[in-house]
């Protein structure tokens, strides 16, 4: 009895210490196993609101990010394609000049047509580039395709008839405060003159219908050129833009990890140094517990 009354208080000490310990340790090897410090928002304590804020930040840097990569991958198709068609005007006009300052034969004039009734569909053709299951040149209505032959082409610049789509541009939010327009659409000025150009010249009798045919082409290469340089400036946009949301997005996760990860190193040796005094508290209880007051008085 005098053993129990003399060493009740330090077994209560020493006990709840342990306990303690005990506690800590347990946390600590949750948070070893999670690799985080707590395993919901509330064990963050003032923390959990930064979190949550550099979480939605991080996330909607993220979306911008996408946003601006897709968008650069439909500048490359648009750019190949307006190459493409640049590639078949240019050549559709050489060949045009090349009958032009000579005596033009019937047959000259009719393969000329011939070469021209097969531009109009690769035109159309190029016109129709999909990426993924999406028409680049048909506006925001990406699920048209926006050129249709269907009806005969009148030859007239202000025939656009051909066209399905609409006049929106595509356009990418890059942030919150810049959007980048990048879109071309088949209605456009350039090809419509170059439409005109190819059937006036599909339907070609005379050197007239050739000139005319032939100035037409170079409005309308000039405007695929001024196309191409549109759609290669907010390419170049669209390229910084995605590297600014890429170190943002770098940033953001860097805070969110110093916030809700924990360093598995130090807890490992935290871990370590706990056990050694959860060890030691015992050792000191059950050498408490083995001492009486008879001890003390010798």
């Amino acid at each position: 009895m005098i053993n129990r009354v003399a060493t009740f208080a330090m077994n209560r000490q020493m006990l709840d210490a342990s306990m303690q310990t005990q506690s800590r340790m347990a946390n600590m090897q949750l948070q070893q196993a999670s690799g985080l410090k707590s395993t919901d928002y509330g064990g963050l304590g003032t923390d959990a609101r930064k979190l949550v804020d550099l979480e939605v930040t991080a996330e909607r840097a993220a979306r911008y990010q996408a946003s601006a990569t897709s968008a650069l991958a439909d500048t490359d198709a648009i750019y190949a394609a307006l190459q493409s068609i640049n590639d078949l005007l240019t050549s559709t006009r050489t060949q045009v000049a090349g009958v032009t300052g000579t005596g033009i034969s019937d047959s000259a004039i009719a393969s000329l047509a011939a070469n021209a009734s097969q531009a109009i569909e690769e035109l159309a053709s190029l016109l129709n580039t999909r990426l993924g299951d999406r028409y680049l040149f048909a506006g925001t209505a990406t699920e048209t395709a926006p050129v249709s032959l269907d009806e005969d082409l009148t030859g007239e610049v202000a025939d656009t008839s051909y066209y399905t789509g609409n006049a929106e541009h595509l356009s990418a939010r890059v942030s919150e405060q810049q959007a980048i327009s990048y879109g071309v659409t088949a209605g456009d000025m350039a090809f419509a003159q170059a439409f005109a150009a190819l059937t006036q010249l599909a339907s070609a009798t005379d050197s007239t219908d050739l000139t005319a045919a032939y100035d037409l082409l170079g409005q309308a290469v000039d405007g695929v050129a001024d196309s191409l340089g549109r759609v290669s400036t907010a390419a170049a946009g669209l390229e910084r833009a995605v590297a600014h949301q890429q170190d943002l997005t770098a940033f953001y996760s860097e805070q969110i990890v110093s916030l809700r990860d924990v360093d598995v190193t130090e807890i490992a040796a935290q871990l370590t140094s706990y056990e050694a005094q959860l060890q030691a508290s015992y050792a000191a209880l059950a050498k408490i517990q083995s001492l009486s007051l008879l001890d003390y008085l010798r």
